[in-house]
């Protein structure tokens, strides 16, 4: 199964990456404050485009990944949303992260709703997955609005994180 690209929301174009997008992205992984919480750390434009790559590689193979998000007012990209794979369960992981310039506009919420909506068309999973480090409060209250709900604590990167669920409506 395959989610189609690109899905559209209001303000939002999530796609598959392009390879114009290096530069937005490796802005956006590079700073230090979007990356905190997120446990590959800060990474350099050659990382940035290694993971770029590897995601436009799960695509291909698997029909899901994570994908770009564009402001459609601007064309920019702003961050990525879509799902990696959560290796315990084999279901899909749901993941995003944004630019320190777009926090407090919605995207974050906008994007996710989409992707869920769009995994739970199409893709056979009873629940999708997130992991989000305890001190993380902007992912943790946004994960809370989608209705993700804790199932337990984990260990991730020698790091706790909660692993959180949402079952199929």
């Amino acid at each position: 199964m395959r989610i189609p690209l690109p899905l559209e929301t209001e303000r939002l174009r999530i796609r598959t990456f392009e390879p114009g997008d290096l530069e937005e992205m490796s802005g956006i992984y590079g700073d230090p404050e979007v990356m905190r919480h997120i446990c590959l750390g800060v990474l350099d434009h050659e990382q940035t485009a290694a993971l770029i790559e590897g995601y436009r590689n799960a695509q291909d193979e698997r029909g899901f990944s994570t994908w770009a998000v564009v402001e459609k007012k601007t064309g920019t990209v702003v961050g990525d949303a879509g799902f990696g794979l959560y290796a315990p369960t084999g279901e899909p992981e749901l993941g995003y992260t944004f630019a320190a310039a777009v926090w407090g506009r919605g995207y974050a919420l906008e994007a996710a709703n989409a992707c869920i909506g769009a995994a739970f068309a199409h893709l056979p999973h009873r629940r999708l997955v997130a992991k989000i480090e305890p001190g993380n409060e902007r992912s943790l209250r946004l994960a809370e609005r989608l209705g993700l709900q804790p199932v337990e604590t984990i260990e991730v990167d020698g790091r706790p994180h909660l692993l959180l669920a949402l079952e199929r409506p």
